[in-house]
C-alpha cells in the first residue's frame, strides 16, 4: 500500500513531536489562514555556509556568512520552484512550515556566535534566509524583534557583525521603532509578471515595494534580491516597468543581488508535483551544469543580466551596488561584477 506524501509529517504530529498552529491573515499578511508546525530544534541553530572545494573553484559564494535556523522547509508561500522542496522531499510539508520555538536556546547560541573570539566585522548571520522567511511569521515568533537589538548593541555585538533579513512579505511594520544599526532588510522582489509565473500566495509587488520604501525611511539598510530572473515573453518590458515603478515610488535600495533560474539537481519539478503544487508558467529548457548548479546557458545568462543591469542604471542610478548570486567566476568577470556585494555578505 502506497503511503501519502504527507505520511512522515502526519506521523510527527500524531506522535506529539510537531504541534499545528493556525495563523490568521492579520498575523502573516497572507490572503488566507495558514497552518504552521511548531517544534523544538535539537541541532545547532547557527549553520555556517559551506561549499565543496570543487564548487568553490567554479562558483562564487564565500564562507563568510551563516544562517540562523528559525524554521525548516518551504516557508509557506507555495512558490513553485522552491529548492527546499527538493532539499527536504517528504520530510517537510510546503503547506505547513516547520517553526522552531525554543527561542531562549536560539538566542543563547546567537550571543555566543557574536562573541566568538575569531568573529570579524565581515561575518554575517542570516535570519533564516536560506531555510525560512525572515518576516513572514514575525507576528507570531518575534524573532526579528528579539535579535535586532542584540546586533545593534555594541556590548553584545562588539565586532559589528550584520544581521541579514530576507523576505517576500510586506511585514516591515513589525520593525517600527527598532534600532537599525548592523541590520540589512532585504526584499525578495521581481517583475509582477515574473512573480505570477512561479510564486504562490505572496503579496503583490507594489505592496512589497512600499514596505521596502518604509524600511528605507526608518533608516534600515535596504537591499533587494531579484532572483530568479525569468526570460518569460516580453521579459525586458516587464523588468523596465518594475524599475520604473520602483523609482516613481522613491524605493531605492543600497544594493541589488541578481540571480537567474538554477537548480542544484534536475529533480525539483518531480517533488513539486508530488506535493500538489502547480507547474511554473515558465518552463526552463536545456539547463546545463555550470559551477555548482544547473543553469540556462552562459551566453543567455550574460545577456539577461546585462539587460537588467541597464534598467537598474537607467531608473535607479549608478550608486546602487549590483552583484550576482551563486554565479560562476567566469560570468562574473565577463560582466565586470567580480565584487563581494551580494546579499548574504556585509
Amino acid at each position: 500500500m502506497d503511503r501519502p506524501i504527507t505520511w512522515y509529517v502526519d506521523r510527527q504530529i500524531a506522535l506529539g513531536k510537531w504541534r499545528p498552529v493556525e495563523l490568521s491573515p492579520t498575523v502573516t499578511g497572507l490572503p488566507r489562514p495558514v497552518t504552521v508546525l511548531e517544534t523544538k530544534r535539537r541541532s545547532p541553530f547557527v549553520k555556517p555556509w559551506r561549499m565543496t572545494a570543487a564548487e568553490h573553484h567554479e562558483t562564487f559564494c564565500p564562507p563568510l556568512w551563516a544562517d540562523l535556523a528559525i524554521g525548516s522547509g518551504s516557508c509557506g508561500y507555495l512558490c513553485r520552484n522552491c529548492y527546499l522542496l527538493l532539499t527536504h522531499r517528504i520530510f517537510r510539508d510546503p503547506h505547513r512550515h516547520l517553526i522552531y520555538v525554543n527561542y531562549d536556546d536560539m538566542e543563547a547560541e546567537v550571543r555566543a556566535w557574536l562573541l566568538f573570539p575569531e568573529r570579524r566585522p565581515f561575518h554575517t548571520l542570516g535570519l533564516g534566509i536560506d531555510c525560512s522567511d525572515s518576516l513572514l511569521y514575525e507576528g507570531h515568533t518575534g524573532n526579528a524583534r528579539r535579535f535586532i537589538p542584540i546586533f545593534a548593541n555594541p556590548e553584545s555585538n562588539p565586532r559589528g557583525c550584520k544581521l541579514i533579513l530576507l523576505t517576500k512579505s510586506a511585514n516591515i511594520h513589525y520593525l517600527e521603532g527598532l534600532p537599525t544599526t548592523n541590520v540589512a532588510a532585504t526584499f525578495s522582489l521581481n517583475s509582477q509578471a515574473v512573480c505570477d509565473a512561479w510564486e504562490g500566495i505572496t503579496p503583490p509587488i507594489e505592496v512589497r515595494l512600499l514596505a521596502s520604501r518604509q524600511a528605507q525611511q526608518w533608516g534600515f539598510e535596504t537591499r533587494w534580491r531579484i532572483d530568479p530572473i525569468l526570460p518569460i515573453p516580453d521579459w525586458e518590458k516587464h523588468y523596465a516597468e518594475f524599475f520604473r515603478e520602483a523609482a516613481a515610488m522613491g524605493a531605492t535600495p543600497r544594493s541589488i543581488t541578481l540571480g537567474s533560474y538554477r537548480e542544484k539537481t534536475p529533480q525539483l519539478d518531480t517533488w513539486r508535483e508530488k506535493w500538489g503544487l502547480p507547474p511554473m508558467d515558465y518552463q526552463p529548457q536545456g539547463l546545463v551544469k555550470e559551477g555548482s548548479h544547473y543553469h540556462i546557458n552562459e551566453e543567455e545568462r550574460r545577456r539577461i543580466y546585462a539587460a537588467v543591469m541597464a534598467q537598474i542604471r537607467r531608473y535607479l542610478g549608478d550608486t546602487v551596488k549590483v552583484a550576482l548570486c551563486k554565479e560562476t567566476h567566469a560570468l562574473r568577470r565577463a560582466l565586470g561584477l567580480s565584487n563581494a556585494s551580494c546579499n548574504c555578505l556585509a
